[in-house]
């Protein structure tokens, strides 16, 4: 895989969950510490890490993903060799659900990645692979168990960086405060700038204080259906994405 085009070539599986521009956005959305040990909750084909990785290929990072789906496990361990990552990578099929004492050890990572299920099942037409229902539809409170993975995992002050739709950002919200996790930053994420914001990208910080900033929101595409210069100068990657979110 040519990385100057990345994206563009990951390995993904045929039928299940395709990564969308959220997950890109995400990946750039967080400036990780020189040293940071990052866990990616649910990482899919591992779009989100690796794409960190790549963006600061002068830090001496180490990713570790987790997915419920062992295609998708088997997936981000071939992008990882593709991109000559696998050094600085662990992938691992596992749930959120169970991270805990048993699986790994408390307080272990400097920053947290997730893009959880957070469509409410019975909203849309239901995809056909199980696949794809378990990544996109949010059931049995699982963004709640994203968030509480989150908050085992990370350090004392240590940040979670979390892309989810706009128009539920209440229930983010509420369920962070409940797992130790302060919303810090919350950067509205608009398609079109005639349109509401379609995401929110929230940077928020284990045991941390009161007071949130947001941002002016990030616009994607134009009138023309075209790649505004902000876009592009927050996240190239997007230069190179098939799909348009």
């Amino acid at each position: 895989m040519n990385v100057s085009c990345f994206p563009r070539g990951m390995a993904q599986p045929e039928q299940g969950f395709r990564f969308a521009v959220d997950s890109l956005l995400l990946s750039m959305f967080i400036l990780p510490g020189k040293k940071d040990r990052i866990l990616d909750l649910g990482c899919g084909c591992g779009v989100i890490g690796l794409g960190m990785l790549l963006a600061h290929v002068d830090k001496e990072l180490h990713l570790v993903g987790i997915d419920s789906d062992p295609e998708m496990v088997r997936c981000a361990r071939e992008n990882s060799i593709r991109l000559g990552l696998e050094e600085k990578t662990s992938f691992i099929h596992m749930d959120a659900a169970d991270v805990n004492s048993r699986s790994m050890s408390a307080e272990s990572f400097d920053l947290v990645l997730m893009n959880p299920p957070y469509r409410r099942p019975g909203s849309g037409r239901p995809p056909q692979h199980p696949g794809k229902t378990a990544a996109t539809f949010a059931r049995n409170s699982r963004t709640e168990l994203f968030l509480k993975a989150a908050g085992f995992a990370l350090k004392n002050l240590g940040r979670a960086g979390i892309v989810f739709p706009a128009s539920r950002l209440d229930e983010l919200l509420l369920h962070s405060s409940s797992c130790r996790l302060r919303p810090k930053i919350v950067r509205p994420v608009l398609g079109r700038p005639d349109k509401p914001a379609s995401l929110v990208l929230v940077q928020a910080r284990k045991n941390a204080g009161q007071e949130m900033v947001i941002p002016p929101p990030l616009v994607l595409y134009d009138e023309h259906n075209t790649l505004t210069r902000q876009a592009r100068e927050f996240c190239p990657f997007l230069e190179c994405n098939p799909g348009r979110g």
